[in-house]
């Protein structure tokens, strides 16, 4: 019998940001990781301010998205790049569009609230449209 030795996702603070059939991407307090279910192979994505708030793995598993103070994007060759935008901070959710477009929601609650557009294999971005709420946090919400 094999016994599996723990790893990331059996720490008991692990929160799932986003799974696939092959990934589990997610984080423990402030530290965001992307662990691999057939390999067992864990990778330490990146430190946030405060915890991720939102992560997505590309539909054909070759690529992840990791949000919240600032914006992570992960590609299969392991190149990692940080988002340069300075508007693109506390990210609240993120949608898929296409295989490689995603939707950001910027901090709704703030000035700066806005939906952004962003291109995976591009690193492109730009600002869809402005999106502010007026009411308090409710926790779900369409965007």
């Amino acid at each position: 019998m094999d016994v599996l030795k723990p790893n990331i996702i059996t720490d008991p603070n692990f929160k799932t940001l986003h799974e696939t059939n092959v990934f589990v991407l997610g984080y423990v307090f402030e530290g965001a990781w992307l662990f691999n279910k057939i390999t067992y192979e864990e990778v330490f994505v990146g430190d946030f301010y405060g915890d991720p708030s939102c992560g997505l793995i590309g539909p054909d598993n070759d690529w992840y998205f990791v949000g919240g103070e600032y914006a992570l994007v992960g590609l299969k060759n392991k190149e990692l790049y940080l988002i340069q935008n300075k508007e693109i901070v506390g990210i609240e959710k993120v949608r898929l569009i296409s295989p490689y477009e995603i939707e950001l929601l910027v901090d709704p609650w703030s000035d700066f609230g806005a939906v952004w557009h962003l291109d995976i294999l591009n690193q492109k971005n730009r600002k869809i449209r402005d999106l502010k709420f007026t009411s308090g946090y409710n926790g779900d919400f369409n965007w």
